[in-house]
């Protein structure tokens, strides 16, 4: 791309060189070069045999969304074999905008003379009359190639032979004079499902539009509203930003920072316009419902002074974040986090917070940044979230609430199901975005597959067949205006709502089936010991996903635990000789160059010395024991009735037939009896599982505390006791428990450490849960 005479070409080749460079810089890595490094792995010489050798059978689902690199990998690890299966829908293929090409399934059985190809072409989901008609749909254009392989596999869908469908309208349309008059005849056929019950909860029906930015979606949403108080359920709008608390935060923000007046800097073009504006108004609902003297008022008016009053040369010891916390202290913002919706929409803007201090590297306010900082936040980065627009929460345990009609777009629709379908947005004019590929198909590894002037149709039959598939009972064909000629072989003919047998579909009933929750992982340090610490902390940080000011991951411990581990990957690939004191120390030093990327504070140079000192200790004084381990890092988990235990040892080691268990913890032995009953409890634990995983009955169980100097005082042995086990499981039941009960309220305070270097001690403190005390620093 470089060397192109096509300045754009060129330039583009340069972005991408600056990317790759610059998240080499910082030690970061997205999806497509994870793909491409494990490609080059196994084209490497030795290394990708070894590789491999391992892989006997490779299973692939969803084969038709697949991309060129990914199809490479797949034929790499089973050049050897041939034992690859996959499996896919050549006409459910929808995701040529991120690279997918459906030529991977069409041109599968070349690449494997002997392929057997085995035809689904039962749809045990759907009624009948909705199969014969969207198949029908299909088959009606041209997928011939006269070129070589046809771009669709020949194929007739059947419904299932043993099933019986009763005789009622199983697909129909709305056909509005209007978008208003459409999304009313819409809202009264809910209406007519519900009350009749045809259905036995709104969440029974689906809204699948092209889009449902608030633009597409909303006059569906009101009209449900207007007609039953029929609510809707649509996280993916894009309307982050109109929500309340959401608009009293930026409000909050631009007052303390100074966005506003003549301090935006230069505000070209729309978008930068539209942000100001938008901005304006949040500062407006901030003055006109919080003045003084009400306590948001007070506390944005002692944030600004701080920010205002900085010297040249000063620093604050804050981050944007930490204002954030702060002001999650006072009325409103007090009052939202005790709300559910309220609470995850503002865990989600300290994730933003988050974004922004890591890549724009702000890591505190000074002086001489605080301008820089208040521009680049919002004409940079909230001009952007702005513009793209943000989604809703999505809780991943309850995907689609009950009592709620689903409205979503037909790309998330895929791989779902619901009784009754309603697809819209068929008087749209979609198109297939084809420059990218005019652009950059000169330098792709295969040329085009698909002829250009065929691709748009391609890809709007291949989405609706996804959308018309869905439904299981009924599907409906909405649109306010005539629908595009290409839908003519699906919609003519078609009885139209409110004119359909209303009788027949009346006598039907379609029963609810509560959809069962995957269950929930907890881990024993990231969950239990969290939620025990304080339950405050776990439902902020763990239950809404509120990301901390600065990390909680302490870099001290980070530091010891990660290169005492690169010492034993060392080992476990037979390196055991190739470590001297000398190498220690670049692993080491590399381990901290690496930390230093990451948003974790670093040690002054005397913890560093200690730090240091803590590894060389430990393996000076265990090396002549590194032979007898097994592995590292070792993913343990445990599954009980409601939910999955997770943990991770840290070294397993043996010989002589036996199996121990250690545990890193980079601090001097506690006084504490009762930390060493929890970690008796977690090792027990995780050596039941490792029992029943190697069929050895661990020998010990050790805590290896590293900042001890001698190794008999760096260790802590447990017996492995059965009934430890059953104990264990019982107490860890109960935390469960209480969790999910929502059970977070605090009995007892922990310990003033904890609240020190809590992010919402504010909160704490206004509320009275705890006592204010003086921070020394944050």
């Amino acid at each position: 791309l470089v060397p192109s005479s096509e300045p754009f070409l060129s330039a583009l080749g340069r972005a991408y060189l600056a990317y790759r460079n610059l998240m080499i810089e910082t030690n970061h890595i997205d999806f497509a070069h994870q793909q491409k490094f494990f490609l080059d792995l196994l084209q490497t010489p030795n290394i990708g045999s070894r590789i491999i050798q391992e892989i006997k059978y490779v299973l692939v689902d969803e084969y038709q969304d697949t991309n060129y690199i990914q199809e490479q990998l797949l034929l790499r690890l089973t050049e050897h074999t041939g034992n690859l299966c996959v499996v896919g829908d050549e006409d459910q293929s929808l995701y040529r905008f991120r690279g997918a090409t459906v030529r991977n399934i069409l041109e599968f059985p070349s690449h494997f003379p002997e392929c057997k190809v085995v035809k689904l072409t039962t749809n045990y989901r759907s009624h009948e009359k909705i199969i014969q008609k969207y198949d029908r749909w299909m088959a009606s254009a041209d997928w011939t190639n006269p070129n070589g392989l046809s771009f669709r596999y020949d194929k007739q869908i059947t419904p299932d032979p043993e099933a019986e469908f009763p005789e009622y309208p199983a697909i129909f349309c709305i056909w509005g004079n209007g978008k208003g008059d459409e999304a009313r005849r819409f809202a009264d056929m809910v209406a007519f499902l519900k009350q009749n019950n045809i259905i036995e909860d709104y969440s029974q029906v689906a809204l699948l539009l092209h889009s449902v930015r608030s633009e597409h979606s909303d006059p569906y949403i009101q009209a449900l509203w207007e007609k039953n108080k029929i609510p809707a359920y649509c996280p993916r709008a894009r309307a982050y930003f109109e929500y309340e608390e959401v608009r009293i935060m930026v409000g909050a923000l631009a007052v303390i920072l100074g966005y506003y007046g003549n301090q935006r800097g230069r505000l070209e073009g729309n978008s930068l316009q539209s942000l100001a504006h938008y901005v304006d108004n949040c500062i407006a609902s901030l003055g006109s419902q919080y003045s003084d003297p009400h306590p948001l008022a007070k506390v944005v008016q002692k944030l600004v002074i701080e920010v205002e009053g900085l010297q040249e040369g000063e620093t604050l010891d804050r981050r944007l974040a930490d204002y954030f916390y702060q002001l999650l202290a006072v009325a409103p913002f007090s009052k939202y986090v005790k709300e559910e919706n309220s609470a995850r929409r503002l865990a989600i803007f300290s994730e933003l917070l988050n974004v922004f201090q890591s890549y724009y590297h702000y890591t505190v306010i000074t002086y001489q940044n605080r301008i820089p900082l208040r521009i680049q936040f919002f004409n940079s980065f909230i001009r952007l979230l702005y513009d793209g627009g943000i989604n809703d929460y999505e809780d991943p345990d309850q995907p689609f609430p009950k009592g709620y009609v689903q409205v979503m777009t037909i790309h998330q629709a895929k791989g779902l199901e619901f009784p009754v379908v309603v697809v819209g947005s068929l008087d749209k004019q979609l198109s297939s975005p084809k420059q990218v590929d005019r652009d950059l198909s000169p330098y792709y590894s295969r040329p085009p597959f698909e002829p250009e002037n065929r691709i748009t149709m391609f890809d709007r039959m291949r989405l609706h067949y996804v959308a018309f598939s869905r439904p299981q009972k009924v599907l409906v064909l909405t649109c306010g205006d005539t629908p595009k000629s290409y839908f003519h072989p699906i919609w003519q003919g078609l009885p139209q709502w409110p004119y359909v047998e209303k009788d027949l579909l009346a006598a039907q009933h379609f029963i609810f089936k509560d959809r069962v929750p995957v269950k929930k992982r907890y881990s024993f340090t990231g969950d239990l010991r969290i939620y025990e610490t304080c339950p405050r902390q776990y439902q902020f940080f763990r239950h809404y996903d509120f990301t901390p000011s600065r990390s909680a991951v302490i870099f001290f411990g980070l530091l010891v635990h990660q290169t005492i581990e690169d010492i034993h990957r060392i080992v476990l690939d037979g390196g055991l000789e190739t470590l001297t004191e000398a190498r220690v120390v670049e692993i080491f030093n590399r381990t901290f160059d690496v930390l230093l990327l990451s948003d974790v504070r670093p040690p002054g140079p005397e913890a560093r010395e200690a730090a240091l000192r803590q590894v060389l200790n430990y393996f000076r004084q265990n090396r002549a024991e590194m032979e007898r381990i097994i592995e590292t890092e070792v993913d343990v988990s445990l599954e009980k009735e409601d939910y999955i235990l997770t943990g991770k040892v840290d070294l397993l080691i043996g010989g002589d037939g036996k199996l121990e268990l250690l545990d890193f913890k980079t601090q001097p032995k506690p006084d504490d009896p009762k930390l060493y009953d929890v970690y008796e409890q977690q090792l027990c634990t995780y050596g039941h599982i490792l029992e029943t995983r190697y069929g050895k009955r661990p020998e010990r169980l050790l805590v290896y505390w590293t900042a001890e100097e001698r190794k008999q005082d760096a260790i802590t042995v447990f017996p492995y006791r059965t009934e430890k086990v059953a104990k264990a499981a019982e107490h860890f039941d109960q935390v469960v428990k209480k969790i999910q009960q929502g059970e977070f309220s605090i009995l007892a305070p922990p310990e003033r450490k904890i609240c020190k270097n809590c992010d919402i001690r504010n909160l704490c403190w206004n509320e009275g849960v705890i006592e204010p005390f003086v921070i020394e620093e944050v």
